[in-house]
């Protein structure tokens, strides 16, 4: 049976363009918090990438450079995330927090953080106490930050934990925290990204977690972390699925997925559940997306860096959406045959496109399955045929290209009940291409929102064939968005 869930109603978008900034790029962070909604953003993060990520290629760079690194005007203009607030009482989402300013001991002054990239609503007794958000760091500044709220309206940084990695710390900063859940009566996280373009591969493997996090004073719950470098970079993914913590990695030769079963006050015992991603090797590099539904663990794959790692020279490949049984055995949803097994929903990796490098989010919202892609095929739109990878890529003409586009360029957003029979609510970034991933999707005030990441603004090189090199053009669909569906 195939559902149709949604099936006549038309998406909107409550907010565009990223909140009048397209420089709000994706909406990095969502949390329902005292009855109004949350979303922490990332900005500019094509830009970032350009500065940070010398590995990562595109011929003609998407979105125009304007500022240097740190320069006073890029700082003020550009890089400082944000958080907004939707209000049951207003239609108009109203921003409450901005990064504010680091002073480094010698130079000018620079923007802390330019992405929020975790939220987590910590609830005492069933009601809400406190939100936590947790920062995307600068690479000159003092590593990841864990900001507080207790009314939703002022954030305050909390004291940091000393935190070491398998990189050297002359070479590395610390940058990012990626997941932030509670666990019973403790904070638990991860830190996942580092500078050098190790956005995704910190180095460190320790889960932290604390029931005080303002003293500053957290506890590893799980020794000197998981598995052996390199074969896992980071704990990339938590989750919480019949009352055990799962921590989904991510490594050289694939994901690895971890449980562990709490002993002790800042105990767990930890067993290794399926390796080698899940007998996919590289090409499920890391897990991406975890979901506890009915009795079985969702899992979602990607490869770093838009499905193809030049880096460690994985890729490209679509991501797979895989599950654990309540018998531990791992059963292919939407992959690759393997081991005599089929995928269950009779879908390939990526629902079948090619072009699905991330299966980003996976929730569980009033019984139901919602399932985010990031898609990259619109990077076509800048990549000299000549140079394309594939002999496919260097027929396909620019017509052609734009036809495709304009019906499945952009984010996929999937629907289930059972996890087998999946419905297609979007194959198109809710018809705009520019909506190439969905970041989040949360349910507040009896509606369901997808929330994008859209990097591709303010403005965006338009071409209008395969000899045309193109010029920068303000693109009115750039920006992060904010769809009701």
């Amino acid at each position: 049976m195939t559902i149709a869930l949604h099936k006549h109603v038309n998406p909107a978008p409550v907010c565009a363009c990223g909140f009048g900034d397209s420089y709000n790029a994706y909406a990095y962070s969502a949390a329902v918090f005292k009855g109004s909604m949350y979303i922490g953003t990332g900005r500019a993060n094509l830009v970032f990438l350009r500065f940070g990520m010398p590995n990562v290629h595109i011929d003609m760079w998407p979105v125009p450079i304007e500022y240097k690194n740190y320069e006073q005007a890029f700082e003020e203009r550009v890089s400082a995330a944000e958080i907004w607030r939707f209000s049951p009482e207003s239609s108009t989402p109203r921003r409450v927090h901005q990064a504010d300013w680091y002073q480094p001991e010698t130079g000018t002054p620079f923007r802390r953080h330019y992405g929020y990239r975790s939220m987590c609503t910590y609830k005492e007794r069933s009601s809400d106490k406190a939100l936590y958000v947790a920062s995307t760091s600068r690479s000159r500044g003092d590593g990841p930050d864990l900001m507080v709220s207790y009314d939703g309206e002022s954030f305050q940084r909390l004291p940091k934990p000393s935190i070491v990695s398998e990189f050297s710390s002359n070479e590395v900063t610390l940058t990012s925290i990626r997941s932030l859940l509670q666990y019973d009566e403790l904070l638990v996280t991860t830190i996942t990204g580092a500078s050098n373009g190790n956005v995704n591969g910190a180095g460190i493997t320790t889960i932290f977690a604390t029931d005080d996090p303002t003293s500053g004073k957290w506890f590893s719950i799980n020794g000197k972390g998981l598995g052996t470098f390199p074969e896992v970079v980071v704990v990339y993914e938590l989750c919480i699925h019949q009352g055990l913590l799962y921590a989904g990695t991510g490594g050289i030769n694939g994901f690895q997925l971890w449980r562990g079963q709490r002993i002790g006050k800042y105990d767990f015992k930890w067993e290794l559940v399926v390796k080698d991603g899940g007998g996919r090797g590289a090409l499920n590099q890391g897990i991406i997306s975890l979901c506890s539904h009915r009795d079985y663990l969702y899992i979602g794959t990607g490869i770093q860096n838009g499905g193809h790692d030049r880096t460690n020279n994985v890729g490209p490949a679509a991501a797979e959406v895989l599950r654990l049984a309540p018998n531990d055995e791992l059963e292919l949803v939407c992959a690759n045959p393997r081991d005599g097994l089929l995928p269950l929903s009779g879908r390939g990796p990526g629902f079948g496109n090619y072009f699905n490098a991330y299966i980003w989010k996976i929730v569980s919202i009033d019984g139901k399955l919602l399932l985010g892609t990031m898609d990259w095929s619109i990077f076509g739109l800048w990549a000299l045929r000549d140079e394309r990878k594939t002999r496919f890529g260097r027929l396909l003409d620019w017509d052609t290209m734009q036809v495709f586009l304009s019906s499945y360029g952009g984010a996929e957003l999937w629907c289930s009940e059972d996890g087998v029979d999946w419905n297609c609510m979007t194959h198109n970034g809710f018809n705009n291409i520019y909506n190439f991933g969905i970041r989040n999707i949360i349910k507040w005030n009896n509606h369901t929102y997808a929330c994008t990441a859209n990097p591709f603004g303010p403005e965006v090189l338009t071409r209008t064939s395969d000899l045309d090199p193109g010029e920068y053009r303000l693109n009115p669909k750039g920006g992060c968005e904010i769809i009701s569906i």
